[in-house]
């Protein structure tokens, strides 16, 4: 039984031209799902923005109540330091204004402060909610592509499958369950070219026997790894 070199070299090429168009198919829809995950990363950035706008709106609110509250209070205690009875209660009033109006001092400023922030906020969210946009924009057009692409690769897929079953259809019958095992379990990783005199697969020395025997193109498998070697162009394998 042989099995000419060529033929063999042929059947790697195509195993591996299989392997290489299911990787670009399977790398297809993990693009889309990057995508799809961008745009959930930028919606949910963009729903954290505005929680964190709404709480901090809400404290800005409260601070601005308290405000009004705290003046509404000095109003009435202006008022009661002009009608106050002793100059007791009258330095009483007078020290409880002070302390009131440096409080509402520190308050009006915190407010300022609020009121900044959440300028700041809105702006975030503004360019979050551009972000959120193309994202999705891009999520259209990666998957509008590899919609486009994915007919092609398949039918790509199609008819080199169909080329392995036609070279595969020219191996010897009495070698064809052999190498159906082999090829069934592990695909281009079934066959190797020999480099020097070591196999191509994991790269152990080969015997001169089997150097001898691959020369004869005899069907050759690597004693370490299983694959199925043949020899190179430059190496004269036919």
């Amino acid at each position: 039984m042989t099995i000419s070199a060529e033929a063999l070299r042929e059947l790697h090429r195509i195993h591996r031209q299989i392997t290489d168009l299911r990787e670009r198919l399977d790398r297809g829809p993990k693009q889309v799902r990057a995508a799809q995950g961008n745009v959930k990363r930028a919606e949910l950035e963009l729903d954290e923005a505005k929680a964190t706008l709404r709480k901090t709106r809400m404290a800005s609110d409260e601070k601005q109540l308290q405000l009004k509250q705290r003046e509404a209070r000095l109003q009435d205690l202006k008022v009661k330091l002009n009608q106050a009875a002793s100059n007791r209660e009258y330095q009483a009033f007078k020290e409880q204004i002070a302390a009131d109006q440096q409080a509402n001092s520190v308050l009006s400023d915190e407010i300022i402060e609020a009121l900044d922030h959440l300028e700041h906020l809105q702006a975030d969210i503004t360019t979050l909610e551009q972000n959120l946009k193309k994202a999705q924009e891009e999520t259209k057009k990666v998957a509008t592509r590899v919609n486009e692409q994915q007919a092609g690769l398949e039918s790509e897929l199609a008819r080199v499958t169909a080329d392995l079953r036609e070279a595969e259809n020219k191996l010897p019958s009495d070698f064809r369950a052999e190498y159906d095992r082999v090829a069934k379990a592990r695909g281009e990783d079934a066959l190797a070219p020999v480099e020097g005199e070591t196999c191509g697969g994991c790269y152990q020395m080969l015997t001169p026997n089997m150097m001898s025997e691959l020369l004869m193109s005899k069907p050759v498998f690597c004693k370490s790894c299983g694959c199925l070697l043949y020899l190179p162009e430059d190496r004269g394998g036919e």
